[in-house]
């Protein structure tokens, strides 16, 4: 069970011109925001959405209305949907808000709520929608904290950095979202023997360790890097996408029963989530153990429940090791080669037959 959400802010309001973060308050669009919410139905009224679902703050009702009045495409608001509400803070400079974010993630804000408590209501509406609207592609009119919400159930984003992300507008967000996603907590990845979760910046020093082992780099070039590297990569990474949109970036750390760090899987999502192009790395001392295909595994499932139709691998024709890996997530070679590796495909994956 999936459904294909393309999400849109709300439009321009007042507030966002004066620089106030509106949080609960009802919010008014500007005469700017009202252009921007008519250009937004330009988009979208024919854009294949089954229904517009908004926030039923003004701002986001405002938005819809004006978007889609004359339309067929039903409008339906919701509270889930809701900002965080900022509780004493609503209504404050935006930059004052700003630096405090990262403190509410799981603290409320004074007579608030925290980042955490947007996700549960975010995933509680994602529940009901999946049930209800199944196949379909919805639109949602919302708000900064629904979208790192979506960012985190559906692609493993962490809150950490979504919440000093600087925001970069665009026309749509994009997203596949399933029943797996909304019942598994916080994007994690579970299997008999290990736990994925998604990979932050806080794992550099753990990872640097299991990265150390210049025998990892035979077959995939390059050799152990720095933590000042590491850490760069991961702040990179951990925006989600590339600068152009095109691509989705996914990656978790794989810890074992005890915790530790064992290695990383990640994938690289496109054609909106139709096909994905994955990757393992298991640190030399825990391998042997079936890790790479038990995580590889996890991994393609996992993207399977979300709308991926095609998985993907690259493995150097010598790396013994990792095709088994491949052949066992049920990746089966071709004949292309990039870059002296070889392709490994599965199509039309079984979450989908």
């Amino acid at each position: 069970m999936t459904v294909t959400i393309v999400y849109e802010t709300h439009s321009m309001t007042t507030d966002n011109e004066a620089g106030i973060a509106t949080g609960w308050l009802p919010g008014e669009l500007s005469p700017r925001g009202r252009a921007l919410a008519a250009d937004l139905g330009v988009r979208r009224r024919d854009d294949g959405i089954a229904a517009v679902f908004t926030s039923d703050l003004r701002r986001a009702v405002q938005t819809a209305e004006i978007a889609f009045t004359g339309s067929e495409v039903p409008i339906f608001q919701d509270a889930r949907l809701r900002e965080c509400d900022y509780g004493d803070w609503n209504g404050m400079p935006v930059a004052r808000l700003a630096a405090e974010r990262s403190r509410h993630i799981e603290a409320p804000w004074p007579g608030g709520q925290s980042y955490r408590q947007v996700v549960d209501q975010t995933r509680d509406f994602l529940r009901d929608l999946i049930a209800a609207w199944d196949g379909s592609r919805v639109l949602v009119i919302a708000h900064s904290a629904n979208r790192w919400a979506l960012e985190l159930l559906a692609g493993g984003v962490a809150l950490e950095h979504s919440v000093d992300a600087p925001f970069d507008w665009r026309e749509g967000w994009y997203y596949t979202v399933s029943a797996a996603d909304v019942a598994r907590p916080e994007g994690r990845i579970t299997t008999p023997r290990l736990a994925l979760s998604p990979l932050t910046v806080a794992d550099v020093d753990e990872m640097a360790e299991v990265l150390a082992d210049p025998a990892l780099y035979v077959f995939i070039g390059g050799e152990p890097p720095s933590r000042d590297a590491l850490r760069a990569r991961y702040a990179r990474l951990a925006l989600g996408r590339s600068p152009d949109g095109a691509q989705e970036w996914l990656n978790w750390i794989v810890r074992d029963g005890d915790g530790h760090a064992v290695g990383t899987v990640q994938a690289t999502v496109v054609d909106g989530g139709r096909r994905a192009e994955i990757a393992w790395v298991i640190g030399t001392a825990w391998q042997g153990r079936g890790y790479a295909s038990e995580a590889a595994g996890a991994l393609a499932g996992w993207l399977g429940a979300r709308g991926a139709r095609c998985v993907e691998a690259h493995v150097h024709p010598d790396h013994h090791a990792s095709i088994k890996v491949a052949v066992r997530t049920g990746l089966r070679p071709t004949d292309r080669f990039d870059d002296g590796e070889r392709l490994y495909v599965m199509e039309d994956h079984p979450a989908h037959s």
